[in-house]
């Protein structure tokens, strides 16, 4: 007679019938963050010495809209003085990935309308902005002020100075008015040199 004894060791490994199935594997973990999520206040990535405000009333008018602690008051006012239009010059202390924007402002009809974006024109004036190609040009509607409003992402990946063109205001008045502006971003990622050189002289030493 031919033994079973193979197949019924086989079968004994088995699980029985009606047996649970083993626990399913765990879930992976979330992915980090990305698109709008991603993205944080770039206001300590500002370098404010670097900054300029082009036919502001006061000197102080960029800080009191961009600065933290100053842009979150609304009698804090950047105002324009020999005529409605603005020219905000933003530079970072590096570069960065710009993603979206907010512009803060009074509802009397000061508030910016017309607004051009240029990236990396840090002595843009009036008559270049009146003449170059923006990057992306805003029509601000009334309701979307104080809102966070995305940008063309691509055409701000690596932005060293943001300049802001106040061409109008709502109401087509002598004088706008702004009381913040919110950048958010990120910054590029470099590769810091040094550290490498350093790491690839200590591996070349040990060979």
């Amino acid at each position: 007679a031919v033994s079973l004894g193979g197949r019924n060791s086989y079968m004994s490994k088995l699980p029985p019938a009606g047996s649970a199935a083993p626990s399913a594997a765990p879930d992976p973990p979330k992915p980090a963050a990305y698109g709008a999520a991603a993205m944080t206040d770039l206001v300590d990535e500002i370098q404010w010495s670097s900054c300029e405000c082009l036919n502001a009333a006061s000197k102080d008018g960029l800080g009191r809209v961009m600065k933290q602690g100053l842009r979150d008051q609304e009698d804090l006012l950047l105002e324009s003085d020999a005529d409605e239009q603005l020219l905000l010059t933003i530079a970072f202390k590096g570069p960065m990935k710009v993603h979206s924007l907010q512009v803060d402002a009074p509802s009397d009809g000061r508030a910016p309308k017309e607004v051009k974006l240029f990236v990396n024109c840090p002595s843009l004036d009036f008559d270049d902005a009146e003449g170059r190609q923006a990057q992306q040009q805003l029509e601000l509607a009334a309701e979307q002020l104080g809102t966070r409003l995305p940008l063309d992402f691509v055409k701000f990946q690596s932005v060293q100075t943001l300049s802001l063109f106040v061409v109008s205001n709502q109401e087509e008045g002598e004088v706008s008015a702004l009381s913040g502006v919110r950048l958010w971003g990120t910054a590029v990622a470099t590769t810091n040199m040094t550290e490498f050189k350093r790491v690839a002289g200590e591996k070349g030493e040990g060979e």
